[in-house]
Formats: structure tokens, C-alpha cells, sequence
């Protein structure tokens, strides 16, 4: 099934950019949305934050990378401020990158925490922040329905087992997941988008703007515990060892 692709303006002089990456759906909404714009992306920008890499498959991002005809760039990271500053004022002044872009919806889970932190760091630098995921409504699930729509096919590559059965691994989220979806998160209380990263984390196999589609071979289903003094997470994730660019 196709769709045309429906985004809102952005109200923004047009600059070179680069697009915090992480292989899922809103970052990939986001990109759609300022290339539909007219933006020029120069690097899809990932940060390598923790080992295992459980929650986004980083040679899945590297076929997506090709796919798009965007350069991926992976920065391992330690002081999380300080690392990302100094890559964007590396960009900035060795590429002319004038913009940054967030996958996080407006309004939602982190974002306003993540809008203020990344506020103060293109300030700093004297770079446009842009979050084009609007979410006027408050309801993530509006956005869900928007990338659906508009063709991007997310793969639910992580789960929390504290929420979902081991039968959601691997799902794709089309028209109809997304419903079960939503009964789900509803029942359990989490973000139907699991924007605030407690539910579940997505790849995207294909998008309107990738020339091929992703495909995933052999894999691996592998368990991490996460814990913090407040909580503790189960995760269950694809430890992906095989995957390939096809025809549409």
C-alpha cells in the first residue's frame, strides 16, 4: 500500500543539516519531513552511548545510511553534553552545518527535557534546532498514525518484557499492529510511540525516501537488564548479524 506524504510546514530558513539517527520512526518522520521542506541533510548522526548497542542496530543503520545516499556518522560518546557539542562545532565549522534535528515529539516523554537540553547546546554554537514531529493534541498516538500513513515501516526490534510478550519481537507495525498497539500500551500504561523509551525501541525496514528496502536475515534474540535506583527494564532485542538491501 502507498501514501503521499502530508507534513507540515516548518517555518525555518532553509540550511545544511544534520539528523540525530537512531534507525527509528521518528527520526526517520523527521528526516521526510525537513527534506520535504527543501533542508539539505549533510549526515544522519548517531551516538554510541552504551555496549551492548541493544536498543537500535547500528549495521542496520548503515544500510539505511546507503539507501538514503546519506553519510552516517558514528561518534562514540562518554560525557554525553560535552561529546555531542564537540562533534556539532566540529560539523559546524569543518562542514558549514547550520541545523540539528530531533526525532522527539513535541510535548512528549523526554522531549522537553531532551528540547531544553539541545536548546542550550545550538545556542551555544549559534545552530538552529529543529523538532518537526508536532504533536498538538498531546496524543503520541496522532504521530504513530502519521508515520504509518505516510509509508515508514518500523520493525519493533527491542521490547520490554515487563510490558510485552516475547511475540512482539519482530513485529512490523502496520495499520492494524498499531491498534493492538495502542489496546496494549493503554492497558499497561506506557506511551503507545514508547517515546519516553520504557516500552519498546523500532528500525525502519522502508520509508517513502529509501531506495530499497531493508531485510533482515539471521539474528539472535538476546536478554539485557538495565537498572538505575529508581527502576529496572528486561529487555529482549534482535542481535542482528545478517540483514540486506532488496528491490522494492
Amino acid at each position: 500500500m502507498s501514501y503521499s506524504l502530508t507534513f507540515s510546514r516548518i517555518e525555518c530558513d532553509l540550511v545544511k543539516l544534520v539528523v540525530n539517527w537512531s534507525g527509528g520512526k521518528e527520526c526517520c518522520l523527521a528526516l521526510h519531513k525537513v527534506i520535504k521542506q527543501g533542508h539539505e541533510v549533510a549526515y544522519l548522526l548517531s551516538y554510541i552511548y552504551k555496549e551492548p548497542y541493544i536498543f537500535h542496530s547500528v549495521p542496520l543503520m548503515e544500510l539505511q545510511s546507503k539507501t538514503l545516499g546519506i553519510p552516517h556518522l558514528k561518534v562514540k560518546i562518554k560525557r554525553s553534553y560535552e561529546d555531542i557539542l564537540a562533534t556539532l562545532s566540529r560539523l559546524k565549522k569543518e562542514e558549514d552545518v547550520e541545523g540539528f534535528v530531533t526525532g522527539d515529539i513535541v510535548g512528549a516523554g523526554c522531549a522537553q527535557v531532551h528540547q531544553t537540553y539541545y536548546d542550550a547546546m545550538c545556542e551555544q554554537l549559534g545552530m538552529k534546532l529543529l523538532m518537526p514531529n508536532e504533536n498538538p493534541a498531546r496524543n503520541t498516538y496522532e504521530v504513530l498514525t502519521e508515520e504509518i500513513a505516510a509509508g515508514i515501516m518500523p520493525l519493533m526490534n527491542c521490547i520490554n518484557l515487563d510490558h510485552f510478550g516475547e511475540e512482539w519481537l519482530g513485529r512490523v507495525l502496520d495499520e492494524y499492529a498499531i491498534k493492538d498497539l495502542k489496546t496494549l500500551a493503554d492497558k499497561q500504561g506506557i506511551d503507545v510511540c514508547s517515546e519516553d523509551g520504557r516500552g519498546f525501541h523500532t528500525m525502519v525496514l522502508d520509508a517513502p525516501l529509501f531506495k530499497e528496502r531493508l531485510e533482515i536475515g539471521k539474528f539472535k534474540k538476546k536478554k539485557y537488564k538495565e537498572k538505575s535506583k529508581n527502576w529496572k527494564r528486561n529487555w529482549l532485542y534482535m542481535d542482528i548479524k545478517e540483514a540486506f538491501l532488496k528491490p522494492k
